[in-house]
């Protein structure tokens, strides 16, 4: 899959790091900025850009919960090859636009004892993207999402979009707040595109 990630300004990546999270549990649950009342419901996975202010990178984290489900789950990293993840800081040349190729495999990984998300992902995914101040199993700060509240309205259309991990697909999703007060936070537009090796049609 390849997901493109804009926004209105370049990245400031000494403030934030952009996530698009993805729910592969088949819940129908869209991740989203009001988690303590959810308990993070449909935070399976992410592809996270991060960095210092002087570099950055991207990884692949699935969220661990932790005994108490009010506390942040944590981030279990996954393991990647430059074969099967790849990451461009600069993808259309203006500093506001990066990008992520990555194999559906990495998705799989299910480390002992954890129980969520599967090791069998759905075919059926929901997502949300954010901007965030976030750490390995610390407290989150959002400051945008998709949503028409950006970092305050936990709804992205009630639901976003359903990604079906079966079929080929290429698709860009407009965020829908635009008020953001910091143009580097402010999400613009994610591309999502899926070209699976044996195309089926969802359940």
């Amino acid at each position: 899959m390849a997901v493109l990630f804009d926004t209105q300004s370049p990245f400031n990546f000494s403030q934030y790091q952009y996530m698009v999270v993805f729910n592969t549990s088949g819940s129908g649950i869209t991740p989203s900025t009001d988690t303590l009342q959810t308990n993070w419901a449909g935070y399976s996975t992410a592809l996270i850009a991060l960095g210092n202010g002087i570099s950055s990178y991207a990884e692949p984290v699935q969220f661990t919960r932790t005994i108490n489900p009010h506390q942040p789950p944590i981030w279990q990293r996954l393991g990647t090859t430059p074969q099967i993840f790849s990451y461009n800081l600069n993808n259309n040349g203006t500093g506001t636009e990066f990008s992520i190729l990555a194999k559906l495999s990495i998705f799989t990984y299910n480390p002992s004892p954890s129980p969520s998300p599967s090791s069998s992902p759905s075919t059926v995914w929901k997502f949300n993207a954010f901007t965030t101040q976030a750490t390995n199993g610390g407290q989150w700060q959002f400051y945008d999402s998709m949503g028409a509240g950006g970092p305050v309205d936990p709804q992205y259309n009630c639901c976003s979009p359903t990604l079906c991990m079966t079929e080929p697909f290429d698709n860009t999703y407009y965020a829908q707040d635009t008020q953001i007060s910091d143009p580097s936070a402010e999400i613009v537009t994610v591309e999502i595109a899926n070209n699976p090796a044996s195309p089926s049609p969802c359940p």
